[in-house]
């Protein structure tokens, strides 16, 4: 693979979901640099890192509901 093509995220349909809603509840921009807060790489860029860090966010609450991730977002984030 060359350089110029990026890896195709993985994400369930679930952390799709709710990292889009996270996105626009919360208006995150697309290149806000969120990978550092949320401890994924830092090569994503803000929505892509969102949708990163909810998949891991439902692996370990798989029954979490919106609010508990957007409170466990919220606590990761300063100035929110």
């Amino acid at each position: 693979m060359n350089h110029f093509v990026q890896p195709k995220l993985l994400i369930s349909s679930q952390a799709k979901k709710i990292g889009l809603t996270l996105i626009n509840d919360l208006e995150l921009c697309i290149t806000a640099r969120l990978a550092f807060y949320l401890d994924v790489n830092p090569c994503y860029d803000g929505h892509e890192a969102t949708f990163i860090w909810t998949e891991y966010f439902l692996q370990d609450h798989p029954q979490a509901e919106f609010s508990e991730v957007r409170a466990a977002f919220l606590q990761l984030i300063p100035g929110f």
